[in-house]
């Protein structure tokens, strides 16, 4: 049974064409028995539900899917609003204060 999405491409390739529309289903069906077993956040989860993306779209489509670019090309730091100046230097007491303010209004808003 396939994992994650590039073991479920891979076994697609060599069977997919093959595989009768009740296995594909059998396959599908176990990755998501499998998935819905896990506990949320496990290590694994990523990969099943990739393996799971993968199996529907050749279903539907009948061919595999190539993955997904997931390594970003460049990350752009530039900022988002770049007329404004940048934020105050605040002490840590006027930072508590600050925050303490905040909690207050909060408290009195609910």
């Amino acid at each position: 049974m396939a994992t994650n999405g590039e073991s479920a491409r891979q076994w697609l390739a060599d069977n997919g064409s093959t595989a009768s529309q009740e296995e594909l289903l059998r396959i599908r069906t176990a990755i998501a028995t499998k998935l819905d077993a896990m506990p949320e956040e496990h290590p694994d989860e990523a990969g099943f539900l990739e393996a799971l993306d993968v199996m529907d779209e050749w279903m539907e489509k009948g061919k595999t899917s190539e993955p997904e670019n997931t390594t970003p090309s460049s990350l752009d730091t530039s900022p988002l609003v770049p007329d404004l100046p940048p934020a105050e230097v605040l002490s840590e007491e006027e930072k508590q204060a600050r925050f303490k303010a905040l909690l207050k209004k909060k408290h009195t808003l609910a």
